[in-house]
């Protein structure tokens, strides 16, 4: 299965995305989105160029793959 994460300031958030295809980010979910609006805040006012912001995003993105847990479901 593939797991994708849009990253940017008109993103859902990491939670929602995360939510939607049936996985959470657990405890790690408030660190990931702060990281993600740092990077997406420091490249939209110049301090991370195109190729810095590229590796940032996929170091961030195998962060929030590794943090993924099944979302618990229950059924009544």
């Amino acid at each position: 299965m593939t797991v994708e994460f849009h990253h940017g300031a008109l993103s859902d958030p990491y939670e929602q995305q995360a939510n939607e295809q049936g996985f959470t980010l657990g405890e790690e979910k408030e660190l990931l989105e702060k990281l993600g609006f740092s990077l997406v805040l420091a490249h939209i006012h110049g301090l991370l160029p195109d190729g810095e912001y590229s590796k940032a995003l996929s170091r961030l993105q195998k962060k929030l793959v590794r943090a993924l847990r099944p979302l618990n479901k229950t059924h009544d």
